[in-house]
């Protein structure tokens, strides 16, 4: 299995200079090739592939792009991979073979919102300790060592708010299935708690844009203020984007601490397969559930389970759990959201919300596996 270890670098100003050449360089030639690769098809080229791109430009470069070759080989070559990627997932998306929603036509980058990154090859740069060494510059200081030990198959330099990143992908072998101290349990994610399992466990949502709402009115608001690209526009854009990084972070180092609490616990979890995309519609609902995450809470449990040896099942969207009584099977058609609690007509017993939403999740989940 591959895993990915995203690690805070520490560069020098004369480093960051660096970084900031290779992201712009990986930028110029990725709207390089989508514009050829646009007029190869006004030109009606049935086939215009990357590597036509890639070679077109390596012929073009030395006389016309000089200053590509301040920076790695690898720069260059990533850009058309990613540009390769995105036409690829688009016309997939488009024939209906890719899963997921739809994926638009690639756009042109802007230097002002793109996000600064760029690749590089596992046989271009050195991981040692707390060092990292990148063609072309040096030994760049990372702020702790890579974790995971197996074949480096390559990394991306990310810049997120005033920090630099190395995401490094690692092979690693499976490790051996653990020995798990439950069974079973179902996981009814939702607004209230994080996470609510059908052994009545429950992980906190701690809303860390919700409860910083306030301090995002005030930054949001000091930056319309300002003249757009003055100094203290860019101060206070820096101060707002290091504002959205650590609510980020705060919301991702909960998800995994419950996600590695509940794949480590449990040999079989039952989740539900929610419609995120249609959720958000909701415009009451929409800052609570995108402040959950929903989505990538899902993702973690499930890629953590499958790391442990356990097994997960996803149950469809239109399964009433929460509408369902676990104890008989009556179905409470009148429930609504802001009912937290209800009594059960057919037996009578009083239901939390999460809690029976959660078993139900168990109980369908293991009738899918014994059906299947």
């Amino acid at each position: 299995m591959i895993r990915s270890h995203k690690i805070r670098l520490n560069p020098t100003p004369e480093q960051e200079i660096y970084f900031r050449k290779a992201a712009g360089t990986k930028r110029f030639v990725y709207n390089w090739g989508l514009d050829r690769w646009k007029w190869a098809k006004s030109q009606g080229v049935a086939i215009y592939g990357m590597m036509a791109a890639k070679k077109e430009f390596n012929a073009l470069k030395q006389e016309q792009f000089p200053w590509v070759y301040d920076v790695a080989k690898d720069v260059m070559e990533g850009a058309f991979q990613d540009l390769g990627t995105a036409l690829k997932n688009y016309f997939d998306s488009k024939s209906g073979k890719r899963k997921g929603a739809k994926v638009g036509f690639p756009k042109f980058k802007s230097k002002r919102s793109s996000h600064q990154s760029f690749r590089l090859n596992n046989d271009k740069f050195r991981v040692d300790g707390h060092t990292i060494r990148i063609p072309k510059l040096g030994e760049v200081n990372m702020a702790e060592a890579l974790r995971f030990s197996g074949k480096i198959m390559g990394a991306v330099v990310s810049r997120s708010a005033d920090w630099w990143f190395v995401s490094i992908q690692v092979e690693i072998d499976k490790p051996e299935p653990i020995v798990f101290e439950k069974e079973s349990t179902g996981v009814d994610v939702g607004i209230k708690a994080l996470a609510t399992l059908s052994d009545g466990s429950e992980f906190e949502n701690q809303k860390p844009l919700r409860s910083q709402i306030n301090r995002l009115r005030k930054l949001s608001r000091s930056l319309s203020r300002r003249q757009q690209g003055s100094n203290r526009w860019w101060k206070a854009k820096r101060k707002l984007e290091r504002f959205h990084l650590t609510v980020a972070n705060r919301r991702l180092d909960a998800q995994h601490k419950a996600s590695h609490a509940i794949a480590a616990t449990y040999a079989f979890i039952g989740l539900e397969e929610l419609h995120i995309k249609g959720m958000l519609k909701n415009r009451r609902l929409s800052l609570a559930i995108s402040d959950v995450g929903l989505g990538e809470f899902a993702r973690q449990v499930c890629y953590k389970s499958d790391a442990f040896g356990g097994v997960t099942v996803k149950i469809g969207r239109f399964f009433a759990s929460s509408k369902l009584c676990s104890d008989c099977g009556y179905v409470n058609k009148e429930l609504t959201l802001s009912d937290r609690k209800w009594t059960c007509q057919g037996c009578g017993v009083l239901h939390p919300r999460d809690w029976n939403a959660a078993k139900n999740i168990e109980q369908e989940a293991l009738r899918l596996v014994v059906a299947r």
